[in-house]
């Protein structure tokens, strides 16, 4: 009896098992998607807790969580400009179970800012949804800074080149880069002058060492009606519904700085076709109701729906605008 050739039987048996598993793959992917979620899914806040951002997600995370059939837990990751989120979301598994909650930092500024950046904002996430968006007010110090409006803000700073300070909460923020391309865009020269947090800032600019800044709406608007400090401009690409009287920078002059604060839901790039589309469905009924719109109002957040069919467009074009507000600053990282 002519024994077999275990060798090739063995490799035989392996060529079929890597086929049959190749050929089954496909279909465990699909069940587990279809599953999808059998657990928590997380969402990563770049900044730490009690803020605006934070504040913004645990109201998205409050509504979806019944849509997706479990709790979406909030975690934050605060630092680095949003690094620190950014790579951890970027180093996950594309399952959809670790999203990320990300603004014009992660998605559209710190690749052009820092030297070094570990993940690519373009091709490492792909767009869930827009959860909300905060205008940024234009203020200025009346007795420091005495102008009424964007225009004569301009003129005076023609006449006063350097003079006018300006407070951002750091290079390479967003206010910063706000400012900058406002300057640039002007043809005037301001001073910078970089703060670590919005408290210090506040109180330099009521008591004069700053002249303006870029600050939230909530923030801004009860020291104007206050009558300690003066708005000139909202820098949200339509009148803001809390401040409806004041201008836009668009409308002042400044065509490209249809520029709020916003923050989306992103997931990692892979993740499964049916996960994502449950995901976009789910956050796009939130995102869309009554109810989330009232609960973001008391916080002076604003919707601004992003279909996921038009988002590589809309990232696009932030990318545009703030690496070219990087460049004409100067401003590098490390």
């Amino acid at each position: 009896m002519k024994r077999p050739n275990l060798p090739a039987l063995g490799l035989e048996l392996s060529r079929r098992t890597v086929l049959g598993a190749a050929l089954s793959a496909p279909f465990v992917l699909k069940a587990r998607a279809q599953e999808y979620p059998t657990r928590n899914p997380r969402l990563i806040v770049p900044f730490a807790a009690g803020g605006p951002t934070d504040t913004l997600t645990r109201i998205a995370a409050e509504r979806v969580s019944p849509l997706l059939g479990q709790q979406a837990v909030v975690e934050n990751r605060a630092g680095a400009g949003g690094n620190i989120a950014g790579e951890l979301v970027a180093r996950t598994d594309a399952d959809g179970y670790t999203l990320l909650v990300a603004g014009q930092a992660i998605l559209a500024i710190n690749k052009a800012l820092y030297k070094k950046i570990s993940y690519d904002p373009a091709t490492d996430f792909t767009f869930i949804g827009m959860l909300g968006v905060i205008a940024n007010v234009l203020l200025v110090n009346p007795k420091t800074v005495p102008v009424n409006s964007v225009a004569e803000l301009i003129d005076l700073a023609k006449k006063k080149p350097g003079e006018i300070s300006y407070g951002s909460n750091g290079p390479g923020s967003l206010t910063h880069l706000t400012t900058a391309i406002m300057a640039h865009q002007a043809g005037i020269e301001l001073l910078h002058v970089p703060y670590q947090g919005a408290a210090p800032l506040t109180t330099d600019l009521l008591a004069g060492r700053i002249g303006m800044t870029f600050t939230a709406a909530s923030a801004a608007m009860p020291l104007v009606r206050s009558g300690q400090l003066r708005a000139l401009a909202v820098t949200t690409g339509k009148r803001s519904r809390f401040s409806p009287e004041l201008p836009t920078l668009v409308e002042s002059g400044f065509p490209t700085l249809d520029a709020p604060t916003w923050f989306g839901v992103v997931a990692r790039s892979k993740t499964p076709a049916p996960i994502l589309a449950k995901l976009r469905k789910d956050f796009n009924t939130v995102i869309t109701s009554e109810d989330y719109a009232k609960a973001l109002e008391k916080q002076s957040i604003e919707i601004m729906v992003v279909p996921p069919e038009t988002s590589d467009e809309f990232l696009a074009k932030e990318r545009k605008l703030w690496s070219d507000a990087v460049k004409v600053t100067g401003v590098s990282l490390d």
